[in-house]
């Protein structure tokens, strides 16, 4: 069995509920990120978007492997743009 093949036994609304408790989160960064007016609050939007991608293969819209390949491709621009954003520290 491959490591973490347990998880195959796990309910799906677990997963459901799991990804639905990261997006929430995902929505508190934004808010937070927002309020202290950080320059890259805006690019935590992929983030929600990725998890929105999952709930789409959890709900037969789409495979697993393109909801992975989706979601790794978001979270890719999500690094570039944060490293692109990021202020260098004042002299």
């Amino acid at each position: 069995m491959p490591i973490g093949g347990f998880l195959d036994d796990l309910p799906k609304a677990l997963f459901i509920l799991a990804h639905l408790v990261f997006l929430v989160v995902g929505l508190w960064a934004i808010r937070r990120l927002t309020q202290a007016k950080q320059s890259y609050a805006a690019a935590l939007w992929l983030y929600i978007a990725s998890q929105v991608v999952f709930l789409g293969f959890f709900g037969g819209v789409i495979t697993l492997k393109m909801a992975v390949l989706i979601e790794q491709t978001l979270l890719v621009i999500l690094v570039v743009w944060i490293a692109i954003k990021a202020k260098s520290p004042a002299p």
